[in-house]
């Protein structure tokens, strides 16, 4: 009996993480070098959800947020919607060049929901990164980049759209985790 309530209530949970009743993946994060470690701990947790789109051909939202062991949370919806997120996370483009990853290696882009201090960051400062920088390696290894700032876009004057400059100084953390 009592486990039939303990699994009740881990649906009912799980219902309310996802509003659109997408699905929900967890995972546990382990640090993968000494800097990581020191950075956020031996082991934070990730939950992905996915809400499906409001609108017929649109993109679903993808939720990602990052635990601390002590409850602290960082969450970010994936850069999936305007034509500068996508330029961002182009193969081999400014997010891969700032995340210094080899060759047409495409990481993914988040933007910070948590707003600024609201729940107490646990790297980048207290106020958490802006964005994420997101990159799973073939051999399973996760490299998550914060940055302090979204990454910035100009048109020149032939019409081309480019990423400007971005400051290594505007980079707050390099981790590196394996899923465990």
């Amino acid at each position: 009996m009592r486990t039939l309530f303990f699994a009740a209530a881990a649906l009912t949970l799980t219902a309310c993480a996802a509003p659109g009743g997408g699905p929900v993946s967890t995972a546990a994060l382990v640090a993968a070098d000494a800097a990581t470690s020191l950075a956020v701990g031996e082991r934070i947790s990730e939950e992905m959800a996915t809400q499906g789109p409001s609108v017929e051909g649109a993109d679903p939202v993808i939720s990602l947020t990052l635990r601390h062991g002590d409850g602290r949370r960082l969450a970010f919806q994936q850069a999936n919607h305007t034509n500068n997120d996508l330029l961002a996370q182009a193969p081999g483009g400014p997010l891969a060049q700032i995340m210094g990853l080899p060759g047409e290696a495409s990481p993914v882009l988040y933007h910070s929901t948590s707003g600024e201090g609201a729940e107490g960051a646990f790297f980048c400062g207290p106020q958490g990164p802006a964005s994420l920088g997101v990159f799973e390696a073939p051999d399973g290894n996760l490299l998550i980049v914060g940055l302090r700032q979204a990454i910035q876009f100009e048109t020149r004057p032939d019409g081309q759209v480019e990423a400007l400059p971005y400051s290594p100084d505007q980079v707050c953390a390099r981790l590196r985790f394996r899923r465990g």
